[in-house]
């Protein structure tokens, strides 16, 4: 009995330590399309969850996964016909890095993300008949990003790049548990 006790102070208290350096990022985002993907997409919303591990008072790893949808509009670069393009998915899951430049209740940060993107394209079609038919595909991608944090608040910036897919995306975030 009394090693089951001990166990369960040790795991309480290994729990109550982990908790105070593992904290949540919840987020909306909206996306503008850049380079070749402007041509096609014109703009995306989003969400992501990133669950984070602070390693150090400035420093936590994540991982970030989230969904992001690009509207598809229309492509009039076929001479005189109308093509049409239907909207994307992108699913990112990106390791990620964050540095905090201070521990303020205000704090700028930068940092970035690395991983796969998985992107379901829409079908391309001209005058009404379909060209392309639509694609999923998985594309090794990064995403420097920077921002601020404002106590519990995340107003944050990233470049995604993954290949021929490049957006800026613009997040709003809420972090949950430590790290307040």
């Amino acid at each position: 009995m009394k090693k089951v006790i001990l166990s369960f102070c040790a795991v309480t208290l290994f729990a109550f330590t982990a908790s105070a350096q593992f904290h949540f990022e919840f987020g909306l985002n909206g996306n503008l399309p850049q380079g070749d993907a402007a041509d096609t997409y014109s703009f995306g919303a989003g969400v992501y969850l990133e669950p984070r591990y602070a390693m150090s008072d400035n420093l936590d790893v994540g991982l970030l996964i989230g969904f992001n949808g690009l509207a598809g509009g229309d492509i009039n670069s076929v001479g005189t016909a109308n093509t049409e393009v239907s909207a994307a998915a992108v699913v990112p899951v990106l390791g990620t890095g964050t540095y905090r430049f201070s521990g303020n209740k205000v704090s700028p940060y930068a940092g970035a993300g690395i991983g796969l993107y998985f992107v379901k394209t829409g079908e391309a079609s001209v005058s009404g008949m379909v060209v392309a038919e639509s694609a999923t595909e998985s594309e090794f991608g990064f995403a420097p990003r920077a921002g601020v944090f404002i106590g519990r608040l995340n107003l944050g910036v990233a470049y995604n790049i993954a290949g021929d897919l490049k957006y800026m995306q613009f997040n709003l975030g809420v972090r949950i548990l430590g790290r307040g």
